[in-house]
């Protein structure tokens, strides 16, 4: 069956618990991180597992010059630093110019400090600047 659905009540602090034969069909355990995305067309919510329970996330905000490649680099300067890219958005800041890359990322098989990471990614010039913070969810 591919759709099953379960009528759940919601708690005095807007929670809602998964039954636990699904969260075992999608893998999620205690300390799994799960994506949740509102369509306020329909009024509805979507729930999907985003990483396991031992993933260590980051937000990373990385200006990059805006060029045809740029980002593709720097995606691949991650992927090398063995960075697991979960979702990213990016838009131009000045035409030309420069470009801003937004990419929610697990570091936990990182093999280097988050600081030789910035220092790696500037020094490719595919990067200007990179901030990082710690998702604490």
């Amino acid at each position: 069956m591919a759709h099953e659905q379960e009528i759940m009540k919601v708690d005095s602090k807007g929670r809602i618990t998964i039954p636990s034969h699904m969260r075992g069909e999608l893998g999620m355990k205690e300390g799994s991180y799960a994506s949740v995305m509102i369509n306020r067309q329909d009024k509805s919510i979507v729930i999907r597992p985003f990483a396991g329970s031992h993933a260590k996330l980051v937000e990373m905000r990385l200006m990059i010059p805006d060029r045809p490649g740029a980002l593709a680099r720097a995606a691949r300067a991650l992927s090398e630093m063995n960075v697991d890219l979960l979702s990213s958005n990016s838009r131009t800041i000045k035409k030309g110019e420069v470009a801003e890359w937004v990419v929610v990322a697990d570091v936990g098989q990182l093999r280097i400090g988050i600081e030789d990471l910035k220092k790696n990614l500037i020094m490719s010039k595919d990067v200007l600047s990179v901030d990082v913070r710690e998702l604490r969810l």
